[in-house]
């Protein structure tokens, strides 16, 4: 960035940096792979976001429009936003001027083609002139600074009174970073925030990469493995002693629901010469990770460190009675995802009481 780019370039570059595809993959993988305790400060939920460029003269010159989603709730729009960039001269800074669209709610709508809102006319929205943002360039770092005035973004909440917002956004050539919160001001309580008031960290989605859409969200490895495998189990003991082998059919089905995506396995095995057992667990996938339960265990499976997509995915269980031992499991997948390599290790009481192998092959359609 030129410290010498006039005001009109600047307006530009700024509509030209909020527009794309962003998610926040890299940062949700970092705070994941941190472990320990939930931290308020720190953000764990995928997010993806989806900013484009309007042909709306009726709204202004150069006119944005943003939709943000959460893997959470991938059918809503958690934020929907119309933005109308203009220089503001008194300021000598850019001004960001938020449309709100009228009726129903401000947060969790319905998904809205960007075709549908070019056309909609200065009667669409509310205006908030105390919620608009005002960018400055901060050419030492190569970004845009945009905030709202402390304190001048006010707005009567039904059940919470009186409320300020406080908003801030970086713009990097390829990041995009915001944190939000609202204050109720009758008592300076914090009526809403996003994980502690922290920066989320979204990257541009690169050529060809697909962040996630309303319908295609940024889900884990483990969901991609969608589909019925065919495989073999060879269990062994604690001294690498090769117990018992026997085949195995495990399907795997992710289903979208309201409010959000369900995760379903059905694992169908055991000797040849016994009844076949079924095991069924069912889950809901959110924050990066599949979280699922069973008649025996309670577990979670998150992707493996690495370039995305990932190859693989790291599965813990919990047996949800004494005598249960826990299951800590590597699943490796072939780049052209027919064929997968599961290890597991089975641990009790602190001692290594088995391992077992599986190699499957996913079944044609």
């Amino acid at each position: 960035m030129s410290p010498a780019m006039d005001a009109a370039a600047q307006l530009e570059t700024i509509a030209a940096r909020w527009q794309g595809r962003f998610h926040n993959r890299r940062q949700v993988a970092a705070t994941l792979a941190r472990g320990g305790p939930v931290a308020p400060e720190l953000s764990r939920e995928a997010r993806w976001m989806a900013v484009e460029r309007l042909e709306a003269p009726q709204l202004g010159e150069v006119v944005l429009y943003f939709q943000e989603f959460r893997a959470g709730a991938p059918e809503l729009a958690h934020r929907q936003r119309v933005v109308v960039l203009r220089l503001d001269p008194q300021r000598e800074a850019v001004r960001a001027e938020q449309l709100f669209f009228t009726g129903g709610p401000t947060y969790d709508r319905p998904a809205l083609e960007a075709s549908r809102v070019a056309v909609l006319g200065p009667e669409a929205f509310d205006r908030h002139p105390g919620c608009d943002l005002f960018f400055t360039a901060e050419p030492e770092l190569d970004r845009f600074r945009g905030r709202m005035d402390p304190g001048a973004c006010r707005y009567h909440h039904p059940h919470d009174g009186e409320v300020c917002a406080d908003f801030e956004m970086l713009l990097h050539p390829d990041q995009l970073w915001y944190r939000d919160r609202s204050v109720r001001l009758a008592d300076g309580t914090v009526r809403g925030e996003i994980d502690g008031f922290s920066w989320l960290l979204f990257d541009r989605a690169a050529a060809g990469e697909e962040p996630g859409t309303a319908l295609d969200p940024d889900l884990p490895a483990l969901v991609r493995q969608q589909g019925v495998w065919r495989g073999r189990f060879r269990r062994y003991g604690p001294d690498g002693d090769l117990l018992e082998t026997f085949p195995s059919t495990i399907t795997v089905r992710v289903v979208r629901q309201p409010g959000g995506w369900r995760y379903h396995q059905i694992s169908l095995h055991g000797p040849e010469a016994a009844p076949v057992r079924r095991i069924e667990a069912h889950g809901e996938v959110h924050s990066g990770r599949v979280w699922f339960s069973s008649d025996r265990y309670e577990g979670w499976a998150m992707d493996l460190p690495g370039d995305a997509p990932a190859g693989g995915s790291l599965v813990v269980m919990q047996g949800r009675a004494p005598g249960i031992p826990d299951v800590h499991e590597i699943i490796s997948c072939a780049p052209d995802g027919g064929r997968r390599w599961r290890a597991s290790q089975l641990l009790l009481d602190g001692r290594l009481v088995g391992r077992t192998l599986i190699d499957e092959e996913r079944l044609p359609d």
